[in-house]
């Protein structure tokens, strides 16, 4: 029988089970053989996309359940964080797309320059450390992820980021 290649999450709006699935996250990936470096870096990674998809925390409706998931897929993981957003979080949802944008597109030959710039950015401005996107910028260079996201047309914003193995397995 072979190995279930993915794990779903849900958490409650406001619930703090992050350690729960971090541990349960890094026992799934154990089993399927990852190296400890491997874990702790999707371990990483799954922390700050919940982190970062709380900011569309609506506490004025109730269903703001989110989903994440955990998938081994060919060569690649992906960590994925769902949650439903309403109009109020439109103007945060642009700024999302800017800093991902941000993030891909710079022109760097070497991504690892972008990383300081941002680290810099946000030691100027500790005020605003959270929005300033600093969890995304250490998933993409930090960790070596892809970072993308969308809005389904039920309003569910889809937040993942993508880790190729280089024959980690």
């Amino acid at each position: 029988m072979p190995m279930t290649k993915s794990i779903r999450f849900n958490l409650k709006p406001g619930g703090y089970e992050i350690k729960t699935v971090r541990e349960k996250g890094s026992d799934f990936l154990k089993a399927h053989g990852f190296s400890e470096d491997t874990i702790q870096t999707q371990m990483t990674i799954l922390h700050q996309l919940i982190s970062s998809g709380r900011k569309f925390d609506n506490l004025m409706t109730s269903g703001n359940e989110t989903t994440v998931l955990l998938l081994i897929e060919n060569n690649a993981i992906i960590v994925e964080v769902s949650k439903p957003v309403n109009k109020s979080s439109y103007s945060q949802l642009n700024e999302l797309d800017k800093e991902i944008q941000w993030i891909r597109s710079r022109g760097y030959p070497d991504p690892f320059e972008l990383y300081p710039i941002k680290c810099r950015e946000v030691t100027d401005n500790r005020q605003n450390f959270e929005a300033e996107g600093f969890e995304l910028a250490r998933i993409g260079y930090e960790e070596g992820a892809v970072l993308d996201f969308y809005v389904s047309e039920e309003n569910i914003l889809n937040l993942s980021a993508v880790s190729n193995l280089d024959g980690d397995l």
